[in-house]
């Protein structure tokens, strides 16, 4: 049996070394909390917020590899279908993490106010990447892109200004609210309240489901025909 110091040594211990590895996280670990939780407050969109998901993590990455010369960025200094993203290179500063972990954190938050500007979960989100940004000392109000002169907020920023115009153009229509531009439903909406499904045309194509009351997997009453997606 383990004598009683010599068990509250072992759960200071535990409790220590819990608390260091919590510390330990890393700014696009931190950053990604906060994606995700500006997901779970917004509409249940999937394919949207899979979009979402590699373009943040594909800034970071830039925004990381912008101060690695070694290392291939995605979309910064690239051509992707029709979209070049211009890049002159930064000069290396002294303090190499420090610049990327800046540089990161600008690019996320701006690209965070852009995409979900009209999500209904934006007064619980905002507040929160305030509050990141003030607890590293990194300020919202440096709008700058010239990552030339102005260091890793400018850098940050560009990338996300990059990102954004990247896209506008991409065909997901996310200036459109991302509403389908293409597919037409062969089949009518079925009501599965009612009973059987007597308006069937092809019961190998798609057919929407119409709902009294329809609410999402995050609260928010939506459409009561949700749309292809």
């Amino acid at each position: 049996m383990l004598h009683r110091s010599t068990l509250l040594l072992f759960i200071f211990t535990l409790l220590f070394q819990t608390k260091s590895i919590a510390q330990e996280h890393s700014i696009a670990r931190e950053w990604n909390e906060e994606l995700l939780f500006a997901i779970s407050k917004d509409f249940a969109r999937p394919t949207v917020h899979a979009r979402n998901l590699f373009h943040f993590s594909a800034a970071m990455y830039d925004s990381w590899a912008a101060y690695s010369p070694s290392s291939e960025t995605w979309l910064l200094g690239k051509t992707h279908g029709a979209f070049t993203s211009t890049f002159e290179g930064v000069p290396i500063p002294e303090d190499v993490l420090a610049a990327q972990n800046e540089a990161i954190s600008h690019a996320v938050y701006r690209l965070l106010l852009h995409r979900f500007q009209s999500s209904p979960g934006l007064p619980q989100v905002l507040p929160r990447i305030n509050n990141v940004m003030a607890y590293h000392g990194f300020d919202i109000s440096n709008a700058s892109i010239d990552y030339l002169s102005d260091g890793p907020a400018a850098m940050g920023n560009y990338i996300a200004a990059q990102y954004i115009a990247f896209g506008l153009q991409d065909g997901s229509n996310e200036s459109g609210n991302y509403v389908n531009q293409y597919y037409v439903p062969a089949n009518p909406p079925i009501a599965p309240e009612n009973p059987g499904n007597p308006n069937m045309v092809d019961p190998n194509r798609w057919q929407q489901i119409s709902l009294t009351v329809s609410i999402d997997q995050s609260g928010n009453p939506v459409s009561s025909t949700p749309p292809f997606l």
